[in-house]
């Protein structure tokens, strides 16, 4: 039987399905003999402008058409179905291919079947599964009727845009907005806080506004590593070294596992060793050539309980240490920031071979 005899070769009959890239293709080879449709040549006037310019078209678009919904789609709209509906989709009923999200889908293409006008939807989450897994998808589209031969709505056009990316973005940036709100509020609270306690008690102006001016340096150089590091919080190792490198990371031995912190646990470490460092240049191990400072951390993790954080800063080899008369404030910063930020406890010893503190917390308190 010659392609002419059969019906494949009838150019002026189906010229509606010229051209249209792979989903012409598809559409001009599908056997529709088979489907409630019938043959091409048979179909309603409507159907076929509509379906000529849905193939000719490089924006998505979909035809829902007669009571089975059967379906029609171009080379834009089969880039968003992934293997699981393309290129089993062209052709089948409505229902069979979205049954998934037919309860969001459905009432929307009934309303617009019952001859009760178009409709819009903007930014649209339809859940569907592709490239096997399911997924939030976001879409924005128009359902459109159109009629048949008796004027009858015959079926709807849909024209639409998966929004995906830019919905995940909007998210991203407000998730952004959010932190940033909330780092800048606990950013203002630690500098009246310090305000606040370095100007506190027996303190002349100058040194008030020397020890003041190295605390914002230090909350600084902690917002530095918050905004270089991809994601929230920063790694334990690197909170240490930037907090101690200003007073020459050769005189630390540092040592522990890898830990990432939260932002709240950054800012309350790296400003409670900035205090134990200064003090240590001033008074403690670091105010001689041979003092060194210790730095070590561990993670406790008992059988049953929860696993505790415990750093341990120990001062050896600087002149004999007296405790002191009363306490500064960067013991108060110390325990506070840790007790505040991270539940848990600072314990600073003034043993006379050299100062050590201890901080013991949850884990949970510093990892989230």
């Amino acid at each position: 039987m010659s392609d002419e005899a059969s019906g494949a070769g009838r150019p002026s009959e189906r010229a509606f399905l010229a051209d249209g890239g792979e989903m012409g293709a598809l559409t001009r080879a599908h056997d529709w003999e088979s489907t409630p449709l019938g043959p091409p040549e048979e179909w309603p006037q409507s159907l076929r402008t509509t379906l000529r310019v849905l193939l000719n078209t490089r924006h998505p678009m979909f035809i829902w058409w007669g009571p089975d919904l059967i379906q029609f789609y171009n080379d834009a709209y089969r880039e968003t179905m992934g293997p699981e509906r393309h290129p089993s989709a062209l052709g089948q009923p409505g229902r069979d291919c979205w049954e998934e999200i037919w309860d969001i889908i459905g009432p929307q293409i009934e309303y617009v079947m019952a001859g009760k006008g178009a409709t819009w939807h903007e930014d649209q989450l339809v859940p569907v599964t592709r490239h096997g897994s399911r997924e939030d998808v976001w879409w924005t589209y128009g359902f459109s009727p159109i009629d048949d031969e008796d004027g009858h709505v015959g079926g709807v056009l849909v024209v639409c845009n998966d929004v995906t990316e830019r919905i995940l973005a909007d998210q991203r940036r407000e998730l952004l907005a959010r932190e940033l709100s909330h780092r800048v509020k606990n950013t203002l609270a630690t500098v009246q806080a310090i305000a606040s306690q370095t100007l506190q008690g027996d303190i002349g102006i100058e040194e008030a506004r020397t020890a003041f001016t190295a605390r914002l340096m230090a909350l600084s150089r902690v917002q530095d590593i918050l905004t270089g590091e991809p994601g929230a919080g920063a790694p334990l190792s690197k909170v240490v070294a930037n907090a101690l490198e200003h007073q020459g990371l050769d005189r630390f031995a540092t040592n522990g596992p890898r830990v990432r912190l939260l932002p709240t646990a950054v800012t309350a470490m790296a400003m409670a060793l900035h205090e134990l460092s200064t003090n240590a240049a001033k008074y403690g191990a670091l105010s001689t050539p041979d003092g060194r400072v210790s730095v070590e951390w561990e993670i406790r993790r008992p059988d049953d309980g929860e696993a505790t954080f415990v750093l341990r800063w120990i001062e050896t080899g600087g002149p004999p240490v007296t405790p002191p008369k009363r306490r500064g404030f960067g013991s108060r910063l110390i325990e506070r920031g840790i007790a505040m930020e991270l539940e848990g406890e600072a314990t600073i010893t003034y043993a006379p071979d050299g100062v050590t503190c201890v901080v013991e917390a949850p884990l949970s308190g510093l990892t989230g």
